[in-house]
């Protein structure tokens, strides 16, 4: 997995939810689109845990 340094700023509004980097590039979602992401992001947590688990330089592992 690619190391990233980017920063990205998160907004959620009541049109729905932007994600922009420094550039201002980004994503932006609708409500419904965003509700549907976050359900997606639900159902494959464990595997995204997983994976940011065995890519961590840092020796601790905090648990949530």
């Amino acid at each position: 997995m690619e190391e990233s340094t980017e920063r990205y700023r998160i907004t959620v509004g009541d049109g729905g939810l932007e994600i922009r980097n420094s550039k201002g590039k980004g994503l932006t979602f609708t409500a419904a689109e965003a509700l549907m992401l976050l359900d997606i992001l639900k159902n494959e947590e464990e595997k995204l845990r997983l994976a940011a688990e065995k890519t961590s330089p840092l020796p601790v592992r905090f648990r949530f």
